[in-house]
């Protein structure tokens, strides 16, 4: 039942009743409580606590665990023993984690850009005397017109007979489309007269004879006029498709503008081809979409 001094660590006199040792026990350890920093009790405290509680267990026959380094905290030790152990392990392997954090945030980041650019079926360029204010608008246009895409992707490279590639603004616009058709990131290409003719022999364009030949069953192939290379920079054949006046009548409902000069002699002039460096299912999506609009252009024609 604890021993005299026992009751004098307490203050009490030997035999006081239990009740009376439960509160004067409560009372010190508030106090002991109101001792400690924020960041829990100092050794001192902690003898002191082992003190005032090892003498209230001899007097009541109760066991306490010494080794909580916050004996009066609210929460049970062994739930805050489980979070200082995991606090001690996430410390020192944080830059292990750390690493492992920055990974995968940017491996998210790649992949919803990577799904992102997978939403569109196919990117088609416009390179010459074309513009569109917004070709958003026409993205949504083409996508109403055709049954091969849902969500094609559309930019213009503008080119006019008044345009120097000394101007800024054009000299960018070929850097981008050369970078564009090098990274296989084009698919179909509207191109003019003038431009088909300079950027034919740096082989931007894919080879057509195939294309045409799986195709010589179709009217609709049988009397168009197409653009055959034969020099010794490309393996000759068929680059492109001439779609000039089916083309007016296929876009003159879209936002689609002609900046041909006919003033300047720059007569108006469409040709349809297929980058060669583009993905193997969007070159098959192109070639598709080019048979829907020569099968349109001759059925009202």
């Amino acid at each position: 039942m604890g021993s005299a001094e026992d009751y004098k660590v307490l203050g009490l006199e030997e035999g006081t009743d239990r009740e009376t040792v439960e509160r004067k026990y409560g009372a010190m350890l508030r106090a002991y409580k109101s001792r400690t920093d924020e960041y829990g009790a100092t050794d001192e405290d902690m003898e002191y606590y082992k003190k005032i509680t090892q003498a209230y267990d001899n007097i009541v026959g109760t066991v306490h665990d010494f080794s909580d380094p916050n004996p009066t905290s609210p929460l049970p030790f062994k739930f805050r023993n489980f979070f200082y152990k995991l606090s001690a392990r996430l410390d020192h392997y944080k830059f292990i984690i750390f690493a492992v954090l920055i990974t995968g945030v940017l491996g998210l980041i790649i992949f919803f850009q990577v799904k992102d650019a997978t939403k569109d079926d196919m990117y088609i360029k416009f390179v010459g005397a074309y513009y569109a204010i917004n070709p958003g608008v026409v993205e949504k246009e083409l996508a109403e017109k055709s049954d091969q895409f849902d969500s094609p992707r559309v930019s213009f490279f503008s080119v006019t007979v008044n345009s120097s590639e000394n101007d800024s603004e054009t000299a960018n616009g070929a850097v981008a489309f050369r970078a564009q058709f090098t990274a296989g990131s084009i698919d179909m290409i509207f191109i003019d007269k003038d431009n088909f003719d300079v950027y034919l022999d740096q082989y931007v364009f894919m080879q057509l004879d195939d294309f045409i030949e799986s195709n010589s069953d179709d009217p609709a192939f049988a009397d168009l006029e197409y653009y055959r290379y034969k020099g010794e920079k490309i393996p000759e054949g068929i680059y492109g498709i001439e779609f000039t006046e089916a083309g007016a009548r296929y876009f003159s409902d879209t936002s689609m503008m002609w900046l041909n000069d006919e003033i300047e002699g720059q007569e108006r002039s469409m040709i349809l081809c297929v980058c060669r460096m583009s993905r193997k299912k969007n070159i098959e999506r192109a070639l598709k979409y080019i048979k829907e609009l020569v099968d349109e252009a001759y059925l009202v024609s």
